[in-house]
């Protein structure tokens, strides 16, 4: 494993980790959404038409259903940015579709940085469901 996989990899766990552990519910099941993403993109990188790998391409597409319906469902702005930085991944599959001839290790790259930049505005996540007043969970009525 090369340096920036170890690192990559301990910011994704880290960040999963603690979603799960210090978050509310729409950070746990952000947290479900990005570990299916994360261990299921190696079962489905072999299911490819030409260079378009459409299993994982599907992945992307079903993390932003996920972060978007929470966004929606959840008051949470953390959601907002991450359904937003997860749409910019799918769209490299749409240039890859449209451009077979693109460069596929620019895309998979940028994928990479799309990852790194979702798990740290998951570590804002915990932060913001801690620290802002309208992520606190309504008081139950006695």
């Amino acid at each position: 494993m090369s340096a920036t996989q170890i690192f990559v990899l301990g910011l994704s766990v880290v960040s999963i980790g603690l979603q799960l552990w210090m978050g509310r519910t729409a950070e746990r099941i952000a947290a479900v959404a990005f570990l299916v993403a994360m261990l299921a993109t190696p079962l489905v990188d072999n299911l490819q038409i030409g260079g378009l790998r459409w299993g994982v391409g599907l992945l992307a597409v079903g993390l932003f259903g996920a972060l978007a319906w929470l966004s929606l469902a959840a008051e949470r702005w953390w959601l907002v940015a991450a359904a937003g930085v997860q749409l910019l991944s799918i769209a490299t599959y749409l240039v890859a579709l449209l451009n077979p001839e693109v460069q596929v290790w620019a895309s998979v790259s940028f994928r990479i940085v799309v990852w790194v930049e979702l798990m740290l505005i998951g570590l804002f996540g915990v932060w913001e469901c801690r620290a802002a007043p309208y992520a606190r969970p309504a008081s139950v009525a006695r």
